[in-house]
């Protein structure tokens, strides 16, 4: 079974949008291709970024404080085990070159790494579709199939995954959307809040929502 590392997070502090998408794409995402390059045992099998282009934080004070602050990325990096995660993450390329960088683009105080289980329920109807939404929801929260409750709505997106984590942790269930436009992800957004707060549960206000644009960086061999 393929392991999805997910990384959640805002960037560092006194640094702007558009510093964080070039240093986190340009430089950082180029030393993980070098990884890649150099040890591909033991780095990542697949590797994307997913940039913030909008998005809603968690309104519910027990939800974890990355969903709370809000989300500028979302990371994705995957792996074959539990154990190439580990050990990705412990090899002295990772240590001189990718640690030390992390705190240049990234708030590593407020940042979210987990593991995930993947479950493609649609796939993309095209590989140039880069639009994503996001919907984070925290440990705790009612269990609501997401996917089937707007399986009979209107509100159009082209692939969907939902990712369940392998381990316990902060966070629950990610549901991960492609749409064609940023304007499509913006009412499905809509939509998916109104479908999580219910009669039965106010789980729209505990989730953190991101709307991406994704770059498959690696796309693996």
């Amino acid at each position: 079974m393929t392991i999805k590392l997910m990384m959640f997070g805002r960037r560092s502090p006194g640094q702007t949008l558009a510093e964080h998408r070039r240093h986190m794409k340009d430089i950082h995402g180029r030393i993980v291709l070098d990884y890649i390059a150099a040890d591909p045992q033991n780095a990542p099998r697949k590797y994307a970024q997913n940039h913030g282009l909008d998005g809603v934080f968690a309104a519910d004070d027990a939800a974890p404080t990355t969903l709370r602050l809000g989300l500028d990325f979302v990371t994705q990096l995957w792996f074959d085990d539990l154990g190439s995660v580990k050990a990705s993450r412990e090899t002295p390329f990772y240590n001189r070159h990718l640690r030390p960088d992390e705190t240049r683009f990234v708030d590593n105080a407020n940042v979210v790494g987990q593991p995930f289980s993947e479950e493609r329920v649609r796939e993309p109807a095209s590989a140039s579709i880069d639009v994503k939404l996001f919907v984070v929801r925290p440990a705790g929260a009612m269990a609501v199939d997401l996917g089937d409750r707007i399986a009979s709505s209107e509100v159009a997106y082209s692939g969907y995954c939902r990712n369940t984590p392998l381990v316990p942790g902060p966070i629950a269930v990610v549901d991960e959307f492609w749409t064609r436009e940023e304007a499509e992800a913006v009412r499905l957004l809509h939509h998916c809040r109104q479908a999580l707060e219910t009669g039965e549960t106010e789980g729209g206000r505990s989730a953190a929502y991101l709307i991406a644009r994704e770059y498959r960086l690696f796309a693996g061999r």
